[in-house]
């Protein structure tokens, strides 16, 4: 009675193991499926670290534009009529003594209507018009005949060169730009061989799945055989309860093969940012990957030659190159702040028609003392050019390690390799024996299909390290700035 309930449980389970692998195959039948190589361009640009820097980059883009902003025309209309009281009250302030010096000329001419435009460009001219006309005018008739009163003015800096606030932020913007870019191209780069080395990982655990899953039908099949056994008296419980220990073993290694398969393939699925129903198939001999192969085949590395690889890296690593930018920056804002305590020499002319009269003319100005606020700010930006130093050169040492790892890494992938493909060859040796032991009925077909799972792991194991030292001489051409 015991030995039918094990059996039909046994049974249960892989009923209910085959239903499950059926829903899931209808499931994945109606989702859409993408290659890899469009898994891979979606990956890039939709992974959520990848959208944080096109996120940065827009956002100083956006910036950029705001500053162009200011190279528009800017027309400004004010109206300034006296709501109460008057004229009058202003000559009784004034009669009484008081010095009016800072009262605009609209509060002396009387409220008036006023149109301002002023247009300021790149090289620091700026253009300015106002067109205006006296409240009181607005009835008169001779007045409005005559036009309204209107004044034209360019201002242009002449001395010390220096660029407007704008451009100086302009520039500084540009080049927080292009870091953000660099970073951009370096990270899309770096995660596409990432969701590579995940691909090839899941392309080996499916393969693992198969071997569990195999092993596992083996497993039934042998408990079967016992219980034949048993009815003849060829086997007891001794042998049933050994049977269904392999049995229970082998299903908890199915079990979690396919938990960890899925679990991987859905962790793979989040990190590309995959719209849901969306399947990529895990095929090994696709072209897309063949080509990667290929050119990756074709890459070779004089690895001794360490001091050689680091001058490449530095030549082409983005954190150097977005490191020299700071350090651009940083030197252009010493240079702004020097030379802007410089004595100032402005050109400016202007035009009114109200008595058709123009001049020009040359200001000159000089700020004698300012309390220490020069000192002060060159102490700053000189403190931020050795910082901008130490910065980099703590970049290039930690890029020397980096290239350690990494060349370290190829060895250990490098002799794993060499492990695999020997266990491998004696996997096949031991085939051939087998092979020869079975048909002269020295072993059984059970112990046979066995031994071929044992082989298949080998052969697994060998594709695995295969893949490893592929991915590790694509992040060694990556890390080199070597592209496709």
């Amino acid at each position: 009675m015991n030995r039918r309930i094990i059996k039909n449980n046994s049974f249960f389970i892989l009923f209910l193991m085959i239903s499950i692998s059926f829903i899931f195959i209808v499931a994945n039948a109606q989702a859409k499926e993408i290659s890899l190589e469009e898994a891979l361009n979606w990956g890039i640009e939709n992974n959520s670290s990848i959208k944080e820097i096109k996120n940065s980059i827009e956002t100083i883009e956006r910036s950029l534009n705001l500053i162009d902003t200011e190279y528009g025309f800017k027309t400004n209309i004010s109206a300034n009529p006296i709501i109460a009281g008057g004229s009058d009250k202003q000559a009784d302030e004034n009669s009484n003594g008081v010095d009016e010096e800072d009262t605009s000329s609209e509060s002396i001419d009387g409220p008036k209507i006023s149109l301002k435009t002023t247009k300021l460009f790149p090289n620091g001219i700026i253009l300015q018009s106002e067109i205006s006309i006296k409240e009181e005018d607005l009835f008169d008739l001779e007045k409005i005949s005559e036009g309204p009163d209107s004044t034209f003015s360019a201002t242009k800096s002449l001395y010390p060169l220096l660029p407007i606030q704008s451009e100086q932020e302009k520039y500084l913007a540009s080049n927080n730009l292009l870091k953000a870019r660099e970073n951009l191209t370096w990270q899309q780069e770096y995660k596409k061989i990432e969701f590579l080395e995940s691909y090839f990982n899941l392309i080996r655990l499916q393969e693992r799945l198969t071997l569990a899953k195999t092993n596992f039908q083996y497993a039934q099949e042998d408990l079967n055989k016992i219980f034949k056994k048993i009815e003849i008296g060829e086997a007891g419980e001794r042998q049933e309860i050994e049977a269904n220990i392999i049995l229970k073993k082998a299903e908890i290694n199915f079990l979690q093969a396919k938990n960890t398969i899925l679990q991987q393939k859905n962790g793979w699925y989040l990190n590309l940012g995959l719209p849901e129903e969306t399947e990529v198939p895990l095929v090994e001999d696709s072209p897309f990957l063949e080509e990667i192969i290929k050119w990756a085949d074709s890459l070779e590395f004089n690895l001794k030659e360490e001091e050689e690889l680091m001058e490449l890296a530095v030549d082409n690593h983005y954190r150097i190159r977005n490191i020299l930018l700071d350090q651009d920056s940083s030197q252009k804002e010493a240079e702004w702040n020097l030379t802007k305590n410089k004595p100032q020499v402005d050109l400016y002319g202007a035009y009114s028609s109200k008595d058709n009269t123009w001049g020009i003319g040359i200001e000159l100005s000089y700020d004698i003392s300012d309390g220490g606020k020069q000192k002060i700010e060159d102490e700053g930006y000189q403190a931020k050019l050795e910082n901008v130093e130490d910065d980099y050169l703590q970049i290039v040492s930690e890029l020397k390690l980096e290239l350690y790892d990494l060349i370290n890494q190829y060895e250990i992938n490098s002799l794993n390799l060499e492990e695999k493909l020997m266990s491998w060859e004696k996997a096949k040796l031991e085939e051939e024996s087998y092979q020869i032991q079975l048909q002269q009925g020295l072993i059984s077909d059970s112990e046979f299909q066995y031994k071929m799972l044992g082989w298949q792991e080998s052969e697994i194991n060998l594709k695995s390290a295969k893949d490893e030292i592929l991915i590790n001489k694509l992040r060694i051409a990556h890390f080199l700035g070597i592209r496709k």
